[in-house]
């Protein structure tokens, strides 16, 4: 893949104890494009937080290799591999703050460690406070913030290196739904601002339909899917995808309960863009005169592309066919047949 940040060769790790051998993750072959936000989704035990561990190798695999910016990090010294972490970020699922430090201090730390002088740190660590919007609360203590404050704050930490890449652990999984929607609008703004690469792991499907543009589903240490996000959600083609969507309230096969006295034929038309508020459905069926059911049907946003799927019965002779196809293809909508 041209302009890959980070790209992942067959990669295998194992645990092993005195009674068995764990495989963690079993040939995984991965490429994550510089300023994208990359979503990595699986249940709990498929391998997920062991696979981003693997992107700053604070988990070295058994067989396999790392590339960032085509540099094989899993061939480098250690030293080398410290000045390498310090280009990644990373935001941990319950905020791993020092509880004895200030916001400010809490986001100079890091600097400190880098060798930063004392006036630069400072500037900015207030730099990036304002950037998550915690200006009025640099010197106050983790305690005295709520769940998604602490959590802007672990942001602006790891932003705190300049990196190219930030990894995010589990990033929303502590906090409500509304403060979750608040630090993903946060790190889209962050991605689009500066132009970071985002990496994040989570089990939520509406996490990665909010924020990501590319996907992969991890399941038993493998890659069970992976692409574009509107394509997986609108045409999943794993079990294991199509699961997590149900689970999110997307059950892509309701309509097979409905079909038992229905005439005609089945079709799907998924609508992306502009074409997703266009009245078609009465336009076509006054155009050609065929009756439609809607046996299942969703609109929405996956990031910022509106969509919509229609599952529909159509009752018409078989000569319409034809033209109801062209019709509907004429308006970049995909047309499909599900049941003749």
């Amino acid at each position: 893949m041209r302009n890959a940040l980070i790209r992942l060769e067959n990669i295998h790790k194992t645990y092993t104890t005195k009674d068995k051998t764990l495989h963690a993750l079993s040939g995984i072959d991965l490429q994550i494009e510089k300023g994208k936000i990359f979503g990595i989704i699986g249940r709990s035990g498929a391998g997920k937080s062991t696979l981003i561990r693997m992107l700053n190798l604070l988990e070295k695999p058994t067989q396999g290799r790392v590339f960032i910016n085509e540099r094989d990090i899993t061939a480098i010294s250690e030293a080398e591999l410290r000045k390498v972490r310090q280009k990644i970020g990373m935001v941990f699922q319950h905020f791993n703050l020092l509880t004895s430090r200030t916001v400010l201090d809490n986001v100079c730390f890091p600097l400190r460690l880098a060798g930063m002088p004392k006036k630069e740190r400072h500037d900015r660590a207030i730099e990036l406070l304002s950037l998550v919007g915690l200006t009025d609360h640099i010197h106050k203590y983790p305690r005295q913030l709520s769940g998604g404050q602490q959590q802007r704050v672990g942001i602006a930490r790891a932003l705190a290196n300049k990196p190219e890449l930030l990894l995010c652990d589990e990033a929303t999984s502590a906090l409500d739904p509304e403060t979750t929607q608040s630090i993903l609008g946060l790190l889209a703004d962050i991605n689009k601002r500066l132009g970071i690469t985002i990496v994040l792991i989570t089990h939520g499907m509406d996490v990665i339909r909010s924020i990501c543009d590319q996907v992969a589903i991890i399941d038993g240490g493998k890659i069970a899917e992976m692409g574009e996000v509107l394509d997986v959600f609108l045409h999943p083609q794993h079990e294991t995808t199509t699961a997590l969507l149900s689970e999110s309230g997307v059950d892509a096969n309701s309509w097979r309960e409905l079909v038992g006295g229905v005439q005609g034929r089945i079709i799907r038309l998924t609508y992306r863009g502009i074409a997703t508020a266009q009245p078609l459905l009465s336009q076509v069926s006054r155009e050609l005169n065929v009756n439609l059911s809607i046996l299942q049907g969703a609109v929405g946003k996956i990031k910022d592309t509106p969509y919509g799927q229609l599952v529909l019965a159509v009752d018409s002779e078989e000569k319409q066919y034809a033209p109801l196809a062209a019709f509907f293809k004429g308006q970049d909508v995909e047309y499909e047949v599900l049941k003749p």
